[in-house]
């Protein structure tokens, strides 16, 4: 009896000071992680936007907050291959729903051809993810693509070789679509998307911040700003008599590049001024500063201050 009682009493489930340390470890692993993969996205933009320039970006001593930050660029990336995969899906689901002759064709071909048909179906679904892969590959040979950035389209060729296989395997064996495999929630898809999605967004990072760069190359970026030096007497000039763009100053020396035409050359020339050595620096924007609100935003401030609009 006194056993039955002591059993009855005994509590259910983990010790509440076990439940915290676990919603503690919990949490310290999802900020770890969320702020490494922070920390790589910054990584890569600031590799190849600062080496699309000709410039050794370890050179700048650049603070993790600050290249964490850079990994706002790859937001527009990580939304284009699920908002195309949703909308080929709800696509397909209206069409289906309202048009029953394309249900059936859909039936109609998977009785008759079967695996050939399904493996065409998973094809289609990863083919954006493939291709990215595919071109990644193609560029980091041709370019010679710096160590960050080759490691990622490395591993990207290497998990889209994967993944074109287990496609293979999923439709000549189990006989199932990729999607269906999704909504199971089974681990080595989910994986393998996800990873390969990851990367691609990286790739896309990448390419963005080349482009970037290339703007601030030709004096198209808002951020663009030209730069006369003055030098000391006693420093001898050999600065170009060509134009110099500030790219960034930082650990006592400024970062130049020349100025580029259209196309930009993909060996740009970049120069390290020392404080120490210019006597003064004269810099000046290229593109005239937009400082006008537009018409619409304008109206609405009126509105809020309650003065009237001039017709």
């Amino acid at each position: 009896m006194e056993q039955d009682a002591a059993a009855d009493t005994a509590p259910d489930g983990p010790s509440p000071v076990f439940g915290t340390a676990q919603r503690i470890i919990e949490s310290a692993v999802i900020a770890l992680a969320t702020s490494t993969g922070l920390y790589l996205v910054g990584s890569v933009y600031t590799d190849a936007y600062y080496g699309r320039m000709s410039i050794e970006v370890n050179s700048l001593d650049l603070a993790p907050p600050f290249i964490a930050l850079q990994s706002a660029h790859v937001l527009g990336s990580l939304l284009e291959y699920p908002s195309a995969l949703l909308f080929f899906y709800l696509l397909y689901r209206s069409i289906s729903s309202r048009v029953r002759w394309a249900r059936s064709w859909y039936d109609r071909a998977h009785r008759r051809f079967g695996r050939l048909f399904l493996l065409i179906v998973n094809l289609l679904i990863v083919s954006p993810l493939l291709a990215a892969a595919l071109q990644a590959g193609i560029d980091a040979g041709i370019t010679g693509a710096s160590s960050v950035l080759g490691e990622v389209a490395g591993l990207m060729g290497t998990t889209g070789t994967l993944l074109l296989f287990y496609v293979i395997w999923l439709s000549f064996g189990p006989r199932a679509d990729i999607i269906s495999q999704i909504r199971q929630r089974k681990i080595i898809p989910i994986g393998l998307l996800a990873v390969l999605y990851l990367l691609d967004a990286l790739i896309a990072t990448a390419n963005g911040a080349a482009r970037d760069a290339e703007l601030l190359l030709t004096g198209e970026a808002e951020s663009s700003i030209e730069v006369d030096f003055t030098l000391a007497e006693e420093v001898r000039d050999t600065l170009p008599d060509t134009d110099l763009l500030l790219v960034t100053a930082r650990n006592g020396n400024y970062y130049v590049v020349e100025r580029q035409d259209l196309p930009p050359s993909r060996r740009p020339v970049a120069y390290v001024v020392p404080f120490i050595s210019v006597d003064s620096a004269r810099m000046q924007r290229v593109n005239e500063a937009d400082t006008e609100l537009p018409e619409f935003l304008m109206d609405e401030i009126m509105k809020e201050m309650g003065t009237p609009i001039a017709p």
